[in-house]
């Protein structure tokens, strides 16, 4: 496995310098973002990288302000007799900045925010809790390495029914004098009245990650992303169901299937128009009651209309997967045929069952946060209707 630097270009999609260790194989099955601490640089927690499973692509992104030759920081502070004094402008910057750096390293490589853990030390803790706690639908843990949660991030938290999918991990230095180890104890009771799943851990020493919490930290992080097969997603019948393989209690229904949209929706006194806007309400409605934990997870369609829009968003016959990108570019294609424009130039084929199965698939990938859905076996080229 590699380690490489990057420093994008102005215009680049990814808008930090940041140092990687590739996954032993393509494409990774996670994503781990190491955050460094005030006066440090993306090379600082390279050791820790190289110790982080092999599946798992690991980036250390550069903290956007230069204090001296070789250090940076994610926003300046003082450390006073009452306590560290932030720029709180500059701690909000960074935390936008890197809720958009793991949006672009999850599209560019096809990792859901389920399989996404974003960790710190110092300085980089602060920023990882940031993230997570204002952004939870990006990410499914963090870890806060001998650092702490700002008091000043309470009004950008998330509503707490979005917060309990979270998983959090707290390690701190028993004599720690740079934060002290009160710290972790107020983080720990924050994350306690917020019902966020989360450890603590205390180990002896001072402000630095010891052997002992490293390897506490890898550990915890192989537990959190574990490889399990994809949830099997079905979209005919009366239901769209998700099974997933991991959990006993039997399929999920997260909205209406195709049947029952072509038998309520797609009638032929129903114009296109109206039939697709009333189809999107009924699926918004069932979606809304979906469990947060559902949110970002790996998915695999059962359904051969799946491969037939793939096909028809221009991706390659063989394509193990597709976009919501590309979802979303066909049904803007068929929103302009429900406007008028004929179907034979948008190359759309002329079936309500099509219609139907774009508009769940879509809606799905939108509100469960599903940035791309494998496609199963290819089968008839035809789909039955």
């Amino acid at each position: 496995m590699s380690t490489k630097s990057f420093a994008p270009p102005d215009g680049s999609p990814f808008g930090l310098a940041f140092r990687a260790r590739e996954a032993a194989f393509a494409p990774p099955t996670a994503l781990l973002v190491l955050l460094h601490g005030v006066g440090g640089n993306e090379s600082n927690l390279a050791e820790l990288a190289a110790g982080v499973e092999p599946g798992t692509l690991v980036v250390m992104p550069r903290g956007p302000l230069e204090l001296g030759r070789g250090q940076y920081a994610w926003f300046n502070v003082a450390f006073t007799p009452s306590g560290p004094k932030i720029a709180a402008d500059e701690a909000e910057a960074s935390r936008v900045a890197l809720i958009r750096f793991v949006e672009d390293l999850q599209a560019a490589h096809g990792i859901a925010p389920e399989r996404t853990v974003v960790a710190g030390f110092s300085q980089g803790g602060i920023l990882s809790a940031s993230v997570a706690l204002s952004a939870p639908q990006r990410v499914r843990g963090f870890a806060v390495l001998c650092g702490r949660i700002l008091p000043e991030l309470e009004a950008a938290l998330a509503p707490p029914g979005r917060l309990g999918r979270l998983h959090g991990w707290i390690a701190h230095g028993r004599e720690d004098t740079t934060l002290p180890v009160a710290w972790a104890h107020r983080a720990d009771d924050w994350l306690e009245r917020l019902g966020i799943p989360h450890q603590l851990r205390l180990y002896p020493g001072g402000h630095g990650l010891s052997a002992p919490m490293a390897d506490d930290f890898l550990a915890w992080h192989r537990s959190l992303v574990a490889p399990r097969p994809p949830a099997r997603l079905t979209t005919g019948g009366e239901h769209a169901l998700l099974l997933d393989a991991a959990a006993s209690d039997g399929p999920l229904r997260i909205a209406p299937g195709t049947d029952r949209l072509l038998r309520e929706h797609f009638t032929t006194r129903v114009p296109l128009g109206v039939a697709m806007e009333a189809a999107i309400m009924a699926i918004e409605d069932e979606l809304a009651l979906v469990p947060a934990s559902v949110r970002g997870i790996d998915i695999v369609s059962d359904s051969a209309w799946s491969r037939v829009i793939a096909e028809t968003a221009g991706i390659h016959a063989e394509a193990a997967s597709i976009s919501r990108d590309a979802v979303e570019h066909v049904f803007s294609r068929q929103a302009a045929v429900a406007e008028g424009r004929p179907i034979a130039a948008e190359g759309l084929p002329d079936d309500p069952r099509f219609v139907a199965e774009l508009l769940v698939l879509r809606e799905i990938m939108h509100h469960l946060d599903i940035p791309f859905i494998q496609l199963g076996e290819r089968g008839n080229s035809a789909p039955a209707g």
